[in-house]
């Protein structure tokens, strides 16, 4: 799913209790696993990959239950290795966090 640019994050309708996540990563793939904090809750999160025109890809934020507790997850499944930026909203760019080459990343949001 990929979006030009947004004026704003989108609200998501409430997720199902369950949900599984493919991971697709192999030569030149990678997975990013975001962890964010609670004011991205029901919202989607965008990544760009650093030089490459602004196109951003997105993916929702929902809650995810372990056996020990409840988190929050925003998933990429399958992305091309390579440099990332994590928009904090449509106009303001976070942290730039790296996809590995045949491997899944995992980074905390504040």
């Amino acid at each position: 799913m990929v979006n030009a640019t947004t004026s704003e994050h989108t609200v998501l309708a409430p997720a199902a209790a369950s949900a599984s996540v493919a991971i697709d990563i192999g030569p030149g793939r990678g997975a990013l696993v975001l962890y964010p904090g609670e004011r991205f809750r029901d919202r989607e999160i965008e990544v760009s990959r650093i030089g490459h025109d602004g196109r951003r890809v997105h993916t929702g934020v929902h809650e995810r239950t372990t056996q020990t507790r409840s988190l929050l997850t925003a998933i990429f499944g399958s992305l091309p290795a390579g440099d990332y930026v994590v928009w904090e909203d449509a106009t303001t760019e976070g942290p730039v966090v790296t996809v590995p080459d045949g491997a899944v990343a995992e980074v905390q949001l504040s």
